[in-house]
Order: C-alpha cells, then sequence, then structure tokens
C-alpha cells in the first residue's frame, strides 16, 4: 500500500466523523482508491450519477482535508460504469485479439436473488432461471428477451451469466452487446482475422449473451455471421440469451436467416411493473441503501412512480438523500416532494376529465353513461367511471351521483362492485390500471 492510498484510508475515516452517518455511507464510504498519478488522486465511485453529487457537495471538503496529507493536488472522480465502458472499448483497439474470450463484467446486483419478481415479469424471470438452472431437456437453447429501457432485461440476462458461472465454472461465456459484436467483425475483415473470429465464438463458447440485437438493424455482413454462428451453437447444445427492445418481427432491415434463428427459441417480453411490483422494488431499493421506509410512503412512491426501474432507484435514492443532508424525516410530506422535483406539479383531477378518458376508451357517449341503459357495454363504464371519481376526486357521494343522474347509494354500489371486480375479475383490473395509467400522465405537468 502506497502513501497515497495510506492518505485516502485515514481520509475517509475522518470524513466519517465529519459528515452524517446516512450521507457518509450512501456517498463516501463506497469510494474506493483507484491511483495517484501526475499529482492527481484518483477515486472509483459507483455510477455518474454518484460523481456528479459528490463534486457538487463534497469535493471541496475532501479535497482540503487530502492536501493536509498529499499537499497540493487534485481529485478525479471516476464512475465504475465508465470504467466498465473503457474495457469494452479495449476489445475494438488494434490489440484486440480475436482468439481470446475475455472474462465477463458482470453487475453483482444483477442476480435471481435480487431480482423483484411481479405479474409483468415472473414469466420472464421463470424462464430464464429454468434455463440457467438446467431444466431444458432440448438440444441448444434460445432466449429472446425483449423490454424497454430499464425494465429488467439485462439483470435477467446477466443474472443466467452469474448463475452458470458460479455453478460451473469452466464453462465459457461471452457477454457482449451488438455494437461491440459488430465493431469485432469489422475489425476481422479489416485485419483478415474472420476466421479466427469464427473460431472463438463457434468452437470456444458455451454461453452467449448477446444485448441490444435490435442493433443489428441494417448490417448486413454482421447478421449473416452470427446466423451461421448461432447454427453452430445451437447443434452443440450451446446456451444463447438475446435482449432487445424490440421483438424479432419489429427490427427492421433484418436478414430472414437471422429472425428464424431469432425466432427459434423462448420469446418474452417484459412489462412496466405494475403497482404490487413497484412495491416491493422501493422496499428492496430502500432496505439496499440500509434504510426501512414507513408503509404509506412506499404506497404513495409506488403509486405515482409508473415506468421503469431506473426512474424508481432515483427517486429512492433521492428520498434518502435529501433526508440526510436536510437532516428530515423520510415521511410522507419528503415523498412528495423529492417526487415534485423529478415529476413536477400535480394537476388536479377533476369529474369531467375522468368522464372523457371514460367515453374514449369504451366508446360511449356522455349521455349513455347518465341514462337509464342496463346494457354491460354501458353500466361498465359507468361503473368504473364512479371509481375512478371516487378514488381521483373529493367530491362527495352526492355530487358525483348527479354527474352520472344517480344517487349516492348508486354510486357506493359501483365503487363496490369495481373493487370486487379488482379482486375477481382479470378484465376489469386490467382495465382499471389501464386507465389509472392514463390519468396519471394526464395528472403531471412535465
Amino acid at each position: 500500500m502506497n502513501r497515497a492510498e495510506e492518505a485516502w484510508i485515514v481520509l475517509k475515516e475522518k470524513l466519517s466523523q465529519k459528515i452524517s452517518e446516512g450521507s457518509y455511507r450512501i456517498w463516501i464510504q463506497p469510494l474506493t482508491f483507484d491511483s495517484f498519478e501526475d499529482n492527481t488522486l484518483y477515486l472509483k465511485c459507483p455510477n455518474q450519477f454518484s460523481a456528479s453529487w459528490i463534486r457538487e457537495h463534497y469535493l471541496p471538503l475532501i479535497q482540503d482535508e487530502i492536501r493536509k496529507e498529499l499537499g497540493d493536488c487534485s481529485i478525479k472522480l471516476i464512475p465504475v460504469e465508465r470504467v466498465k465502458d473503457a474495457k469494452k472499448r479495449q476489445l475494438h483497439l488494434p490489440t484486440f485479439s480475436p482468439t481470446e474470450l475475455p472474462q465477463p463484467r458482470f453487475c453483482q446486483w444483477f442476480t435471481f436473488e435480487e431480482f423483484v419478481v411481479g405479474e409483468s415479469n415472473q414469466y420472464a424471470y421463470e424462464v430464464c432461471k429454468n434455463v440457467a438452472y438446467g431444466g431444458s431437456k432440448r438440444t441448444g437453447e434460445v432466449v429472446f428477451l425483449q423490454a424497454d429501457s430499464g425494465l429488467g432485461k439485462s439483470h435477467l440476462a446477466q443474472a443466467v451469466g452469474q448463475y452458470v458461472y458460479k455453478r460451473a465454472p469452466q464453462k465459457r461465456l461471452c457477454y457482449i452487446n451488438a455494437n461491440d459484436f459488430t465493431h469485432q467483425v469489422v475489425r476481422a475483415l479489416k485485419d483478415g482475422n474472420l476466421e479466427d473470429l469464427k473460431e472463438r465464438y463457434r468452437r470456444k463458447v458455451d454461453v452467449l449473451l448477446l444485448e441490444e440485437v435490435h442493433s443489428f438493424s441494417g448490417r448486413k455482413r454482421t447478421q449473416a455471421e452470427l446466423a451461421n454462428t448461432l447454427d453452430y451453437l445451437l447443434d452443440s447444445g450451446k446456451l444463447v440469451v438475446f435482449t432487445s427492445s424490440r421483438l424479432p418481427r419489429e427490427i427492421p432491415k433484418l436478414d430472414s436467416q437471422l429472425r428464424s434463428r431469432l425466432d427459434l427459441g423462448i420469446i418474452t417480453s417484459i412489462n412496466p411493473p405494475d403497482y404490487e411490483t413497484r412495491v416491493k422494488i422501493i422496499e428492496r431499493k430502500a432496505r439496499r441503501h440500509g434504510v426501512s421506509l414507513d408503509r404509506g410512503v412506499v404506497e404513495y412512491m409506488a403509486h405515482y412512480l409508473r415506468g421503469d426501474i431506473r426512474r424508481i432507484e432515483g427517486a429512492v435514492v433521492g428520498l434518502i438523500t435529501k433526508s440526510s443532508i436536510q437532516k428530515r424525516p423520510m415521511d410522507l410530506n419528503l415523498a412528495q416532494e423529492v417526487l415534485q422535483e423529478m415529476m413536477g406539479d400535480l394537476e388536479p383531477l377533476n369529474l369531467k376529465k375522468i368522464i372523457s378518458l371514460v367515453v374514449r376508451h369504451f366508446n360511449v357517449s356522455v349521455e349513455e353513461l347518465r341514462s337509464s341503459s342496463r346494457k354491460k357495454s354501458v353500466t361498465v363504464p359507468r361503473q368504473i367511471a364512479m371509481y375512478l371519481a371516487r378514488t381521483y376526486t373529493d367530491e362527495t357521494l352526492n355530487v358525483i351521483g348527479k354527474e352520472f343522474k344517480r344517487d349516492h347509494a348508486t354510486v357506493v354500489h359501483a365503487v363496490k362492485k369495481i373493487e370486487k371486480g379488482l379482486k375477481m375479475n382479470s378484465k376489469i383490473k386490467h382495465q382499471v390500471e389501464f386507465l389509472k395509467e392514463q390519468l396519471e400522465k394526464e395528472r403531471w405537468r412535465k
């Protein structure tokens, strides 16, 4: 251990006495010594967000303290994400060897144990777990994971790799994205090493994890090489996991030969997490930071934080950070502030907006909702509209009833009917969840 590294260890101890326990645990403790060169101390931090926050809030303090130990020097923060990217880019340098299989670099949190399972992702989770555990009896296996950004497809792909590697370290894994694979093909063609590259993927890979397959769009030569490589891998009983933001049939300019091979396996999509899953995600993310959130706070955040998981994690980190810096409890008021900063001001919902959405969705008229019709095509939308009005507005039962030319008892009956349907009728549940999502989108001013 050199003098600079020793100085950093001493400094971290000093910082733990000068910064609140929560802030130290979140921002300073994860920092690790990388090197000391040209009078600059290089420190690794988890990600770009962390680096930006530390520069803004703690860098002056760190610099003042480190200069007491090392003299006049500067500090440079290196996000680990950037380090990983740099190592990936090394594959494209002239020293790249098309015959060598690099050691996979996985995120330590991307395991099956850390994956939060819910209705929106359970099938994808079970498929990946099955092939990783060796449950398939078929010769060769292809899994195609489709999802928008931030929904967990990379998490599951890496979870497969990490489990296989842990169970059978002799297995030769290759974890790569489509752009890197394309660059390798281009470089091999340029250097005359295409046969070596083919040998590497066809003979020296037991498990291929290939991300962002949609990026192969329009790259004919790369598609041809991948299609031929897949033939070798599958004929040899190997496992291949693809991830993509699009299904195979939706990827433009994709060669029919490659498309047919992508269609060979199990194709599964991951949808945005539903409410129950968002609750579990928020609780899991908070626990990872050593925090237990009040149930009311969790439910409030889960109600409004729809979409990708990165957004949810950002909100949890923001809540913990604001609580630590301002020394405030992580209560509902603070959660409301954090979400308002992320998403904008809430725009009140009224009966008019709710009814307008319902009539558009069910293709009925306002007059039909207010009529005496007992047709199911009218009564169900009417009851859902009453339920949403009761959920999203402060209007009384009488006011809601008058809007539909009904009394308050009819509104009570409608609300109970829909609440029962949410538990017993999957069609009602999906309809109501969809309408809630649309209302939330209209509710936030961007």
